[in-house]
């Protein structure tokens, strides 16, 4: 028996169970994760550069897409409705992105598309953290898209005014995740590292 723990051999099986035990967790973590992701349409919205005009100019735009959001985007009762409506109206959406920022002075231009399996890393808007994973998004890049970029979820539609109809589109246990943010922090951290050690394979 001396020797069984001598060689080492108890605390490597321990060590193996342990980490056996956090695979099986992170896994099933990320299943749930996945679940979320598979459910939201997040807007991304890459500004030109760093520079303080257009950082605040992304601001800015941020702000009339969602003064506009009934008008650009409707009011889709799923996220494939919403994918939907802004594919067809993504013409609109640039033309209205463009005329803003020129009646901002801007002469930059703005490109709009629907982007899928889009990595984000976890992120936190208001009291809702949306975990690290990889997410559809309606992204509008004004000019070089070299700068900071700023997201929200247009559907469910997290981010636009509170006098949209909130759909019932996330189950308890995905609530949970969404809304107890510092339960779950330890959590996101290994997410996303194992989302990167998955990335290297």
């Amino acid at each position: 028996m001396k020797r069984l723990f001598a060689s080492g051999f108890v605390s490597k099986t321990i060590i193996t169970l342990l980490l056996i035990g956090l695979l099986s967790s992170c896994v099933q973590f990320s299943a749930q994760c996945s679940e979320i992701s598979s459910k939201v349409l997040r807007l991304h919205i890459l500004a030109n550069s760093d520079s303080s005009r257009d950082q605040s100019l992304k601001l800015m735009l941020r702000d009339k897409i969602l003064e506009n959001s009934a008008e650009l985007l409707g009011s889709p009762s799923s996220k494939e409705e919403a994918i939907f409506t802004a594919s067809c109206n993504l013409k609109k959406i640039e033309k209205f992105c463009n005329d803003t920022l020129a009646s901002f002075g801007s002469e930059n231009k703005a490109s709009c598309r629907i982007v899928s399996n889009m990595y984000f890393d976890t992120r936190t808007y208001d009291d809702n953290t949306m975990p690290a994973g990889f997410y559809d998004a309606l992204r509008i890049t004004i000019g070089r898209g070299e700068g900071k970029n700023w997201w929200c979820v247009l559907f469910p539609p997290i981010c636009l005014s509170c006098a949209v109809e909130q759909k019932n589109v996330f189950d308890k246990d995905d609530e949970e995740i969404l809304n107890d943010s510092e339960d779950y922090e330890y959590r996101f951290f290994i997410l996303e590292a194992f989302d990167y050690i998955k990335s290297l394979f």
